[in-house]
């Protein structure tokens, strides 16, 4: 039997989650929650990017994720959209695994703060969530905490998104 994994990409915006995690995606039989998509969904115009908006879209994608689970089908659902920079995140996140039992797997996209600021003007106007900019990121930079659980880093300035595509296919195929 095929085991249940939630998988969960975490970083600070424009880490390179959603380019991985949509590659993953492809890559296998999954299903994607895009904090982003699933913002834009269901608040269309209304969207004001409040941590109470976004922890409700959240909330949402993990109800979502252990319907999902319990059904095992399929027997990967990928988190994208979410940072997990604060301490209750990551709880929430282990949280839900644990309601849907399933193995959790973090991968963490790192970059530079030169790379994130480049990543960041090239995606103004185009990226669903409009409040990202490069004064956010270093906000959310200098209030963030460590994650402690095991994980898999990828550093998307060393490595391609297709390159850590690879790598987490082969940090899954381990488990």
């Amino acid at each position: 039997m095929t085991p249940k994994i939630l998988l969960a990409f975490a970083g600070l915006p424009a880490s390179g989650k959603s380019a991985v995690a949509s590659r993953v995606h492809q890559a296998l039989d999954s299903v994607l929650l895009d904090k982003d998509r699933v913002r834009e969904f269901f608040f269309q115009q209304h969207v004001d990017y409040t941590d109470v908006q976004n922890d409700l879209c959240i909330d949402l994608m993990y109800q979502v994720a252990e319907y999902l689970m319990s059904k095992s089908q399929p027997p990967l659902v990928i988190i994208d959209g979410r940072s997990y920079s604060k301490r209750e995140q990551i709880d929430a996140l282990k949280s839900s695994a644990l309601r849907a039992r399933c193995r959790l797997c973090i991968v963490e996209c790192i970059c530079s703060a030169e790379t994130a600021k480049i990543r960041l003007a090239q995606d103004q106007g185009i990226h669903p969530a409009r409040d990202r900019d490069y004064a956010m990121y270093m906000r959310s930079k200098a209030t963030a905490d460590p994650i402690l659980e095991p994980r898999l880093t990828l550093d998307t300035d060393k490595w391609s998104a297709d390159e850590c595509c690879q790598q987490t296919l082969n940090y899954l195929a381990k488990l």
